[in-house]
């Protein structure tokens, strides 16, 4: 075909004519692809690169992955069924737990319990945030937590206080395990026992997995809030000094702490843009532990919190949360970390306790609650299971757009699940209930543009169910082009006779909301009060397996989960 030249003008045609001529003479796909897209760079309006896309791509060969017919040396351990966890800041966990009218908030309820059902798993909860580690205990205090949270109620750092009845929150998700975070800032450490030995005595010390001394030490001080009454900044040995102090006297002041670890270090802070790096080296896991942080055995996990960018907006969805590169080449930096405490602490998990899509100054749904934003939830989970990362704790912040859901109204916008909830039940879904899964990275060969991603679930040595995400960017209020997609070819092991197809996306693309997006054909409403809605569509398939393969098609912005059958 050729374009009029008021369209792509004679310099453009002719670049598109040479690559398609290499193209038929058996030039390397990849390399076309890689020449097309620098001339595109250079040369030609940004319009016309959807062109140039779609021509290197669908003169590529086809997408095809060979599925290991038994666990590969670089699949993770055996997958947590707690994996899939929560995290509330400190003044927002009052509208979660409760509804305006005071009673338990259903809603929370039943959006939590549709994740950790279908692992089989209990919810893991962490409490705190910035604000926790600078907030005061007040006795006579007859609120929960002040200031309460709202939409446009940034939290109160320095200004936030809790009383007696913050803590009889948590007793509306009785399933639930909570880390509790004490507060490490604040020099008096009179302050982070009153908090241990309140929560103790209010909900059992059986509802509780772990105390957390402090909040992102490695950011201390925040703003104006340093010595005397706030500790100043900390460097290795200085935290590990004062964590192993407030961690003494929380054990010396509770009777009831067991004699095995019992307590989560580090919660160090993300790094991004130039400082990204960081996260390699900050607060570092091998100097800490021979500086003593667990001597005396007292170390349960190791936490790092994860944002993926500083900010965004819908213009950046693309570049800033749907990069398979830029999510690995983060997740990279915790690998030595990781594999530090595999060989010299395994009973210590590495875990994600603060998770978000962005760390926004204020929320910005169009960027951080779309279909984009959930499929690059998927992709972190997935690739940070198959590294070794062994839970996560998704922060819930009144404030933030990179909620799950927003639990009840709140200056002037409503209770509503947001998008990101979507990659939840996919995930789950993923890793499954037989407490068995094991997580590997696919290597999914001849797919041009890099940003796809594939993975496998194994349960008892055999695969049993594959994750696909076609990452490349389109949305239907700013692409110029008609969705593209491509069909991948699956070479799956003896025995696999047909597949069922399930599939996470949106009509819209990488920009639609919740109220567009279903899962397996499913959604999640407040309408619903947080429980599945079946049969929104009729999208998953079924496919019969021929010469021991099959060929799924995956639009872009789109997601599938694969269960094998046999």
């Amino acid at each position: 075909m050729w374009l009029p030249e008021d369209v792509l003008g004679a310099a453009t045609q002719e670049a598109i004519y040479d690559a398609a001529v290499a193209i038929h003479t058996e030039a390397t796909p990849r390399a076309v692809f890689a020449r097309t897209v620098e001339m595109a760079s250079k040369v030609v309006p940004r319009y016309t690169q959807h062109v140039l896309g779609w021509l290197a791509v669908s003169t590529a060969a086809a997408p095809f992955v060979s599925v290991p017919s038994s666990v590969p040396a670089n699949a993770s351990g055996v997958v947590d069924p707690d994996f899939a966890g929560f995290a509330f800041e400190q003044a927002s966990l009052w509208n979660y737990a409760l509804d305006l009218d005071g009673n338990p908030n259903v809603f929370s309820q039943n959006l939590i319990a549709e994740i950790t059902s279908r692992t089989g798993g209990k919810p893991l909860i962490r409490i705190g945030g910035t604000s926790a580690d600078y907030a005061y205990f007040i006795e006579n205090q007859t609120a929960p937590a002040l200031p309460r949270a709202e939409v446009y109620n940034y939290q109160d750092i320095g200004g936030t206080t809790i009383g007696p009845s913050f803590w009889d929150l948590c007793k509306n998700f009785p399933d639930a395990l909570y880390v509790i975070q004490t507060p490490l800032a604040i020099t008096d450490v009179s302050e982070t026992v009153l908090w241990a030995t309140s929560v103790v005595e209010s909900i059992g010390i059986d509802a509780i997995h772990s105390f957390e001394p402090g909040n992102e030490p490695d950011l201390y001080p925040v703003s104006n809030l340093g010595p005397p009454t706030y500790l100043p900044a900390l460097d290795n040995a200085s935290y590990v000094g004062n964590f192993t102090a407030y961690a003494a006297a929380i054990i010396d002041a509770v009777e009831e702490i067991p004699s095995e670890p019992f307590f989560q270090a580090f919660d160090v802070s993300v790094h991004l843009d130039d400082d990204e790096g960081a996260d390699a080296y900050i607060m570092d896991v091998p100097t800490c532990f021979g500086l003593g942080i667990d001597d005396d055995n007292i170390v349960k996990t190791v936490a790092h919190h994860y944002y993926q960018t500083n900010g965004g907006g819908a213009a950046d969805l693309a570049a800033g949360l749907m990069s398979h590169s830029a999510i690995t080449g983060h997740l990279d930096l915790f690998k030595p970390a990781i594999n530090w405490l595999k060989e010299n602490k395994p009973d210590i998990p590495y875990i994600m306790s603060e998770i978000g899509n962005s760390l926004n100054p204020t929320h910005d749904y169009s960027y951080q609650a779309v279909l984009g934003s959930a499929l690059w939830q998927v992709d972190f989970q997935l690739y940070s299971l198959a590294i070794g990362i062994a839970r996560f704790n998704f922060q819930q912040i009144m404030h933030s757009g990179y909620d799950m859901w927003l639990p009840v109204a709140s200056n002037g916008s409503q209770p509503q699940v947001f998008a990101s909830y979507y990659a939840q039940p996919f995930v789950t879904d993923f890793v499954g209930s037989s407490g068995k899964a094991q997580i590997a990275q696919l290597d999914i060969e001849d797919e041009a543009t890099g940003n796809w991603a594939g993975y496998a679930a194994f349960e008892d040595g055999v695969p049993k169910r594959l994750a696909f995400l076609n990452l490349n960017y389109w949305n239907s209020s700013s692409s110029t082009a008609a969705r593209a997609s491509q069909t991948i070819t699956i070479a799956v092991p003896d025995g696999v006779t047909s597949v069922t197809v399930g599939l996470l996306s949106s009509p819209l693309g990488a920009g639609a909301s919740a109220d567009t997006i279903t899962y397996g054909g499913s959604q999640w409403t407040y309408e619903s009060l947080g429980k599945e809605v079946r049969g929104v569509r009729n999208d998953t398939q079924t496919l019969a397996v021929e010469d021991g393969e099959v060929a799924i098609t995956i639009y872009q912005s789109s997601a599938i989960l694969v269960h094998l059958g046999s």
